[in-house]
């Protein structure tokens, strides 16, 4: 399989990916109390987590065709990154939001009575 080679683009990703995290967190912590941007937050957390399975799914097939050591870690890195990080807070946003609604709610119920 000839396939993606990360090889060139080694820079971009160890650089792009935290910045892109470090923005999706400081969206997130400003967004999320106040019950904004909903489907852009949760969607770029499953997106990232998605990413990273797939690159883990691309380390496995390469593992299993005996391709180097250098392209499966290529691959086997920043999936697991991905996938264990948004994969562990995407649980946590959702949940967060939740509280909002619920939150909303109760204040409405409140202003009611």
């Amino acid at each position: 399989m000839t396939g993606i080679d990360l090889g060139s683009t080694r820079t971009l990703i160890a650089v792009g990916l935290p910045l892109l995290g470090g923005a999706l967190v400081v969206a997130t912590s400003i967004l999320t109390p106040r019950g904004k941007a909903k489907g852009l937050i949760t969607g770029a957390y499953m997106l990232l987590a998605s990413i990273g399975a797939a690159c883990l799914l691309y380390a496995a097939i390469y593992e299993m065709e005996g391709a180097s050591r250098d392209r499966v870690v290529q691959f086997l890195v920043p999936g697991i990154v991905l996938t264990v990080i948004m994969g562990l807070f995407s649980p946590v946003v959702i949940k967060d939001y939740q509280q909002f609604e619920f939150r909303k709610l109760a204040a409405n119920i409140f202003r009611r009575s």
